[in-house]
């Protein structure tokens, strides 16, 4: 039966740290896990994430804890109070800011080149 499911242990997996956009990661499903069909990432962010452009079919942050605002192509003001779920299709640019705890779900899943920073 063990062969059908996978529990991943959130307290086992890494911490990557990445400044540049804010960020405190944890990648809890990959495409090595998912054979490519999917990706999750546990994420806290204290401050600001650089402006970029998505790469992949479509991309769903849901917010856990604390408060996002958005700027979507060129739409400002886009806030996120915690239960909320916003999804971002292909070559959507974006940023985003603020103090709070979420999961960022890519399908299919994330591979590097995803993402292109805008600035």
């Amino acid at each position: 039966m063990a062969n059908k499911y996978e529990l991943i242990s959130n307290q086992a997996t890494p911490i990557v740290l990445e400044p540049e956009n804010s960020l405190k990661l944890k990648t809890l499903l990959n495409s090595g896990k998912s054979s490519g069909a999917i990706s999750a990432t546990e994420v806290e962010i204290s401050g600001e994430h650089r402006r970029l452009r998505t790469n992949s079919i479509l991309r769903t942050y849901y917010l856990v804890s604390g408060s996002l605002e958005f700027e979507i192509d060129g739409e400002t003001g886009i806030s996120m109070k915690p239960g909320d779920a916003l999804t971002l299709q292909k070559n959507c640019e974006y940023s985003l800011k603020g103090s709070a705890k979420y999961l960022v779900i890519n399908t299919p899943a994330f591979k590097d080149g995803d993402d292109t920073y805008l600035m």
